[in-house]
């Protein structure tokens, strides 16, 4: 009975990790473009990586005149490379907010320790003193969904909530109504 358990306990572990990274692969390439047209049509996210070390994954939003927005950096953690697992836009009380998700892949076998972590962040936009647009973190969205891990941490299976775009969408839609302007 004990072994049936394990044994289905790393079945639907293997199915989760299997689940993300086809998610991951088919939504999100590791470098390039992805259309999002979100200031305008078109615009694209572009994926970049800065191969040094520590390896860094940067994100920005490209107009259509080829002006280049910075949205964010991620860095490496220790041997973990960070990769861009979703980015999506969402309105929220009539303003648009872009959403990314990134992971971080650990394997630490002496600490009984295999899976990801990932951070969601959320950027608002705005104008700079000279009118150029910039992209800002909301804190308190971004902290809202937050991070944590997905696997064995410890020897413990730990399920972090929001590892896709469904998963906040669904949240959003469930508490619009009760959010009320929160996060302006």
């Amino acid at each position: 009975m004990k072994s049936l358990h394990f044994l289905t306990r790393i079945a639907v572990l293997l199915l989760t990790f299997w689940s993300i990274s086809t998610f991951a692969a088919a939504n999100v390439p590791e470098s390039g473009r992805l259309r999002i047209d979100f200031l305008s049509v078109p615009d694209w996210i572009e994926i970049g990586h800065i191969e040094k070390v520590p390896e860094k994954l940067t994100i920005r939003l490209v107009r259509e005149d080829g002006n280049a927005i910075p949205i964010s950096t991620f860095d490496q953690d220790g041997p973990a490379f960070p990769e861009l697992v979703s980015v999506f836009k969402n309105k929220i009380d009539g303003r648009l907010v872009l959403f990314v998700i990134v992971k971080w892949r650990y394997y630490l076998s002496g600490v009984d320790t295999e899976g990801d972590y990932y951070e969601v962040h959320a950027y608002k936009t705005n104008k700079s003193g000279n009118g150029e647009i910039v992209f800002s973190e909301n804190k308190e969205i971004s902290n809202f969904y937050g991070s944590g891990f997905d696997g064995k941490q410890e020897g413990k299976i730990v399920k972090f909530r929001f590892k896709d775009a469904s998963s906040i969408r669904k949240n959003l839609n469930n508490n619009h109504k009760n959010a009320g302007n929160r996060w302006k």
